[in-house]
């Protein structure tokens, strides 16, 4: 199975609704993560002292069959569907350590 690193672009603005939103984000991060989908995922804060500066994003690394089944599981991500993210630039990421 491929991964795919995704690196995700806050629009200005939505520190109250991305901190809403969290929950349901997280909820399906921790499903990829007991499907052993998700190598890793983390928020990009402006300030890591001071939450309420906002964030510039996230960054994920996940492991899906195709990118046709990442794109069928993004459509359903809370942070794109409540217009959290601006973008989302998705590679394909060869990973080499640590080796399993």
């Amino acid at each position: 199975m491929p991964y795919f690193v995704l690196s995700c672009v806050d629009n200005e603005g939505v520190l109250e609704k991305r901190l809403a939103t969290r929950p349901e984000h997280v909820e399906r991060l921790n499903k990829l993560n007991q499907e052993g989908r998700l190598v890793t995922a983390g928020a990009l804060p402006k300030d890591p002292d001071n939450i309420s500066a906002g964030f510039h994003g996230s960054i994920m690394i996940v492991d899906f069959d195709s990118r046709e089944e990442l794109d069928t599981w993004l459509k359903e991500e809370p942070f794109i569907r409540e217009g959290i993210y601006a973008h989302v630039d998705v590679k394909v990421f060869n990973k080499a350590f640590p080796v399993n």
